[in-house]
């Protein structure tokens, strides 16, 4: 029986929920806190994960990327915020709760590439309330416990990243280990994907229906996707390239998908 082992929460929790259908009692799952998904898996106690695509930047050549769904974000989701003072010209410092990760490297990524800053990063154990009087900027992510302050102006970063590269944020992967894989789990998350993909784009459709402008043209509203689209790919590769041009990652991933073995003649 294979086990999947995942941090549920509202952005992903539709997607687990088609697994959960789709696999039915063929599997397990268990919903763990993000280090221990981190842990767990790449102890081998777990055959897949839904997590970070670092976890898999970690082990990458035991290990592939299911290609039949992930969790993608676009447009001002809300979950990466970073906070400043109105009228601060400059941000060279940043504060933040929690650990170094995914979400502090893209506001690292955003800031130097789309408004030529070089912050610094600092873990903080300040309330929020007064943590803008020892920084620039404070970043708020999903986990950390803390909630931006009301009277400060703010960046929606996947937002920013949206504006800057018009590709979606991959905030999570379906991996597994290589050796453990097989069609079948293959195709249950295929279909998990894709059956929660076509409710996110009938209900885009749904919100998009007589808001068209003079052009013809209006903003798409924040979503996720849950397919890994080759926008999805292509936005994955481009947020590895970035942080690795701008040191904040060893090397670029080979994003490997499962395949099954072609059978010998």
């Amino acid at each position: 029986m294979p086990i999947l082992t995942a941090q549920e929460h509202a952005r992903n929790r539709v997607l687990l929920d088609a697994i959960d259908v789709e696999a039915g009692p063929a599997y397990e799952r268990l919903d763990q806190s993000r280090d221990d998904v981190e842990w767990k898996f790449l102890e081998g106690e777990a055959d897949l994960a839904l997590a970070s695509p670092l976890v898999f930047a970690k082990r990458e050549g035991d290990l592939a990327l299911l290609a039949g769904a992930c969790v993608a974000a676009t447009g001002a989701t809300d979950e990466i915020i970073l906070q400043f003072n109105s009228g601060l010209r400059r941000i060279d410092t940043v504060g933040f709760y929690g650990e170094p990760g995914l979400e502090t490297m893209l506001t690292e990524i955003v800031l130097k590439e789309k408004y030529g800053m070089h912050p610094r990063f600092f873990p903080m154990k300040r309330e929020p309330g007064s943590a803008l009087a020892a920084v620039d900027a404070m970043l708020f992510i999903p986990g950390d416990e803390h909630e931006p302050t009301g009277d400060a102006t703010a960046l929606d970063i996947i937002d920013e990243w949206f504006d800057m590269t018009q590709l979606p944020f991959v905030r999570e992967v379906l991996i597994g280990w290589e050796a453990r894989m097989d069609q079948t789990i293959d195709d249950v998350m295929r279909r998990a994907g894709e059956a929660v993909d076509a409710q996110v784009l009938e209900s885009i459709d749904e919100q998009m229906r007589g808001k068209g402008t003079e052009t013809g043209r209006e903003s798409i509203p924040a979503h996720y996707r849950y397919k890994f689209t080759p926008d999805a790919q292509e936005g994955l590769q481009s947020f590895f390239h970035m942080a690795f041009y701008h040191g904040l990652h060893r090397d670029i991933p080979n994003f490997t998908f499962w395949e099954p073995e072609e059978e010998e003649e």
